[in-house]
């Protein structure tokens, strides 16, 4: 019998029910620079939003048989955490001590592999349900998490995400060469707050995928010293100075042609970071009134950001729509990830 089988049934002992959430994000300038095969060597640095729109995950204590059960896309039924071939699941509950006696389900407000971070929101949700007796704190829960990413599972990822997940709000991320991060919450301008209510806009191009796969292309040209790969990540490390100035002051109508820069700099990446979809639907925008936008994530699908320009997102949203690419409305959160319990 090893160390994990004899380890505490968290949720059977606890017996209570709870229901975690952690919210979604949208980045604004820096994202690729905290993959580690660039963090490692310059640095990175990334200016992020967190959106009202959330992963969710909820534990429960299992009354009947020992096993464990999951309700994801499938259902998964299963005597030992072990077992699970959800793999975040799979290595979450092992990281936690949680083997049997526990049913999980997840739900979410955007698809899966879609460019929002959903794979570090799930990975906060699910460590926060998991630990929610022990009152994590958010940091531990974004360091957990991202190294459930990063070590377990072996993905070429930063942790961005699971900082955004875990702490919420308009925030820089600093990440050392050491892989620490120090998060900055920016101050909310008013101007700002408004060109997110009004102005920013959110488009499934209908494509989704797995950033693992898009990203180990990046990773793999970054760390062979690839001139053009290199280049672009400068580029896009460069454009989180102005894009703070913009965001921090109210100077709004920067934001727009700063997001395209980092668009056109990221496009240069590795193949596969753009497609034929993604391409008409960013010249679409920016017809009807985008003054500036990108793909969001690691590329190759998901989420476009689009900045109308004054007065055009409704022509914007009808242009969209003709291309029926759906848009998800969203707002500013400020809370990050957030858990309660209830006995049962």
């Amino acid at each position: 019998m090893t160390a994990r089988d004899t380890a505490t049934d968290r949720a059977g002992s606890a017996a209570r029910l709870v229901v975690a959430r952690a919210p979604l994000r949208v980045s604004l300038a820096g994202g690729g620079t905290d993959l580690p095969s660039y963090a490692d060597r310059f640095g990175g640095v990334v200016i992020s939003l967190a959106i009202d729109r959330y992963v969710s995950v909820t534990a429960f204590p299992r009354s009947f048989g020992s096993g464990v059960r999951v309700c994801w896309e499938d259902v998964e039924q299963v005597e030992h955490a072990e077992q699970l071939r959800h793999r975040f699941a799979r290595a979450a509950l092992l990281d936690t001590g949680t083997l049997r006696n526990i049913q999980l389900a997840s739900c979410a407000d955007a698809p899966s592999s879609s460019g929002l971070g959903g794979s570090g929101a799930f990975t906060v949700a699910l460590l926060h349900a998991l630990l929610h007796q022990d009152g994590p704190d958010p940091r531990e829960l974004a360091e957990r998490a991202a190294a459930i990413e990063m070590r377990d599972l072996g993905r070429p990822v930063g942790k961005h995400d699971h900082y955004m997940a875990a702490l919420g709000g308009l925030r820089m991320l600093r990440i050392s060469k050491d892989r620490r991060v120090s998060p900055e919450a920016l101050p909310l301008h008013s101007a700002f707050e408004a060109y997110v209510r009004e102005r920013l806009l959110l488009f499934f191009t209908g494509v989704s995928r797995d950033a693992g796969q898009v990203l180990t292309a990046q990773d793999r040209l970054t760390r062979r010293g690839n001139v053009d790969t290199l280049r672009a990540l400068q580029s896009i490390h460069a454009l989180v100075a102005e894009m703070l100035i913009a965001v921090s002051t109210g100077r709004v109508d920067d934001i727009g042609p700063l997001l395209d820069a980092h668009w056109q700099a990221k496009r240069g990446l590795s193949e596969g970071i753009s497609n034929d979809r993604t391409e008409m639907l960013y010249k679409v925008g920016r017809e009807a009134g985008a003054d500036g936008g990108k793909l969001l994530g690691a590329g190759g699908g998901g989420f476009l950001l689009l900045s109308s320009g004054p007065g055009r997102a409704d022509e914007i949203r009808a242009a969209m729509a003709e291309q029926n690419a759906q848009e998800l409305p969203f707002g500013l959160d400020t809370t990050g990830s957030q858990a309660v319990g209830l006995s049962v």
